[in-house]
């Protein structure tokens, strides 16, 4: 039953990583902050069936790059058709923004 250890420890780790994310790195809908700030690039969350889970696809990929925000949080939700035809399509949310490190920590 390795297999089953190794993935409880990837779901510990993953927890754990998560923890230290939505703790560490600050979001924002503004495109600004009164503290100085270098900005370095737009990032993009991985697709999350819900709103949350994009935002915290978001602030995980800020922190494994070593952001300290994300300033102009926004959301979008493309919609795909299943199997590239007609029918239902599927929603998932994708949240973006501009990761910064903060000049004067």
């Amino acid at each position: 039953m390795k297999w089953m250890d190794n993935a409880r420890k990837r779901r510990q780790e993953a927890g754990e990583l998560r923890e230290r994310a939505l703790a560490a790195v600050t979001a924002s809908t503004l495109c600004h902050d009164s503290r100085p700030f270098t900005q370095v690039k737009v990032i993009w969350g991985t697709a999350r069936s819900s709103m949350d889970a994009a935002y915290e696809a978001l602030l995980i990929e800020a922190y494994n790059l070593g952001y300290d925000a994300v300033l102009g949080v926004g959301f979008t939700s493309p919609a795909h058709p299943p199997g590239g035809g007609g029918g239902y399509s599927s929603v998932n949310f994708i949240a973006y923004g501009t990761g910064v490190t903060w000049t004067n920590k």
